[in-house]
């Protein structure tokens, strides 16, 4: 019996312990900089790597890079409005009901560094949901639009278990 408690609070101890060491990292709420809303990094090229990276300029171990990882090849590239050593890449898509060219990556020069990140869904859920669904509520366009059929699936389950609750717990009248 008191071997179980010692193991008992040894484990909350390791379980607090890690639920502190995961919680560091969570982002200040509302952070716009936050890697889960912003993007996430891929991978790194040396500069000497690769040769100058311009408007219809696209480095051509950039390509195999991106190709060798699975990643959709790049079809252009943009500068950013906050300076020069940062670019948005934009791939196409073929698809009817997608839209033709879509932000995917982020560039970004940090010293003899190419630092390659891919923007978050989130990113393209800000810049074109409104313009996509035409509903100026971002968590009704989400809900209703985008993700329509997971919504229908989740309230489908909940309806099925309430009903099953409902049948379980109801009283049979006296014969």
């Amino acid at each position: 019996m008191i071997e179980t408690r010692w193991f008992n609070l040894i484990i909350i101890g390791l379980l607090c312990g890690l639920f502190i060491y995961v919680a560091e990292d969570i982002p200040p709420f509302g952070d716009p900089e936050a890697p889960t809303i912003k993007y996430v990094e891929l991978f790194q090229l040396e500069l000497t790597d690769i040769e100058g990276i311009g408007e219809n300029s696209i480095p051509s171990r950039l390509i195999q890079k991106l190709k060798e990882r699975g990643f959709p090849p790049i079809t252009r590239i943009e500068t950013t409005s906050r300076t020069q050593n940062e670019w948005n890449a934009f791939i196409s898509k073929e698809e009817p009901y997608y839209p033709k060219e879509e932000k995917y990556y982020f560039l970004r020069k940090e010293g003899n560094l190419l630092k390659v990140y891919r923007y978050a869904f989130v990113v393209r859920w800000i810049e074109k949901g409104l313009k996509e669904t035409a509903v100026p509520n971002m968590v009704t366009y989400g809900l209703a639009d985008y993700r329509g059929y997971d919504t229908l699936g989740e309230t489908t389950v909940i309806f099925t278990a309430g009903v099953s609750v409902i049948l379980l717990l109801r009283r049979k009248g006296r014969l």
